[in-house]
C-alpha cells in the first residue's frame, strides 16, 4: 500500500495535506492506517487537514484513533500521537476582548448602556468595547469598538489593564484588554442593534456614583491618574512594523 508523503516539522510531526488526499474515501482509510504503522516508531505524531468539501473522510480518520484539534469555517484539523509521551501543542484557548476609557480634554468619560436581553431589565453604564476581530490589532479593535457602539472616533493613547477569568464563551479563557482612548467631546450615536444609550459623564461624578461598577470606576480612576503602557515602534524588531504591537512603559 503506498503511504502518505511524511511532510515532516520541526517538531518531528508529520503532516497530510489537502493536496495529498486521494479521491476514494476507501484509498484514503486505507492509506491512512498504513502510513501511521509505518511512522509509529519514527515520527511523534501525525496532523491531518482536511477541507470541508471531503468531510466524508473525518470518520475514518476518527476510526484510526485521530481527535479534533482546531478548525476554521472551511478546514479541519485532527491530530494522532504517535508516542504516549509526544507533546502536543494546544490550540488557541483564549478568546480576546477589548475595552476603552475615552475621555474628553474637559475631563468626561464616555460610556454606554447595553440594550438587555428580552425579560431583563438593563444594566448601569459601562465602558464601550466588544471582542477582537481576526489578524486585527488591539489598539485598532478598541477605536473600532467606540465607533461602532457610539459613533465618536477616538484615538488611542496607552493600554491601562487586563482582566482574565475561565468563563469565557464556548469553555475558552477570556483576555479583557482596556485602553485610554482620547475623543472630541461629539454627541454619540448609538448602535441601534445593540446600545440603548451612549453618554459622556464628568470623571468626577462617575467616580462617586454607587451604581457604577468597581472594576470600570478603578479603569477610569487609572486612566486619570495611574501607570499606563504607551504604543512604540521598536526599529529592526520585525520587518513590517505593521505586523506587530509592542507596549512599554
Amino acid at each position: 500500500m503506498k503511504l502518505f508523503d511524511a511532510i515532516v516539522n520541526p517538531y518531528n510531526g508529520c503532516y497530510i495535506g489537502p493536496a495529498q488526499l486521494p479521491d476514494s474515501a476507501a484509498e484514503f482509510a486505507a492509506r491512512l492506517a498504513a502510513s501511521v504503522e509505518a511512522w509509529q516508531h519514527l515520527h511523534a505524531l501525525v496532523w491531518l487537514e482536511i477541507p470541508a468539501c471531503r468531510s466524508e473522510l473525518i470518520a475514518a480518520a476518527v476510526a484510526l484513533g485521530f481527535s479534533f484539534h482546531h478548525c476554521a469555517p472551511d478546514q479541519l484539523m485532527l491530530c494522532k500521537k504517535l508516542q504516549a509521551d509526544s507533546y502536543l501543542p494546544l490550540a488557541a484557548t483564549h478568546s480576546i476582548g477589548v475595552g476603552a476609557v475615552v475621555l474628553s480634554a474637559a475631563g468626561k468619560v464616555l460610556l454606554v448602556q447595553e440594550k438587555p436581553l428580552p425579560g431583563k431589565s438593563p444594566g448601569y453604564f459601562k465602558l464601550p468595547g466588544g471582542m477582537v476581530d481576526a489578524k486585527e490589532h488591539l489598539a485598532d479593535a478598541a477605536v473600532r469598538e467606540v465607533q461602532e457602539e457610539t459613533g465618536v472616533t477616538a484615538r488611542f493613547d496607552s493600554f491601562l489593564g487586563l482582566r482574565h477569568h475561565h468563563q469565557g464563551q464556548f469553555g475558552a479563557s477570556n483576555l479583557y484588554m482596556v485602553c485610554r482612548l482620547t475623543a472630541e467631546e461629539t454627541d454619540p450615536t448609538p448602535d441601534p442593534r445593540e446600545i440603548l444609550q451612549a453618554r459622556w459623564f464628568d470623571c468626577t461624578d462617575y467616580l462617586a456614583d454607587p451604581n457604577a461598577s468597581f472594576y470600570n470606576k478603578l479603569l477610569v480612576q487609572t486612566a486619570l491618574t495611574g501607570p499606563r503602557l504607551s504604543s512604540q515602534k521598536v526599529p529592526g524588531y520585525m520587518k513590517d512594523p505593521d505586523e506587530y504591537e509592542i507596549f512599554i512603559g
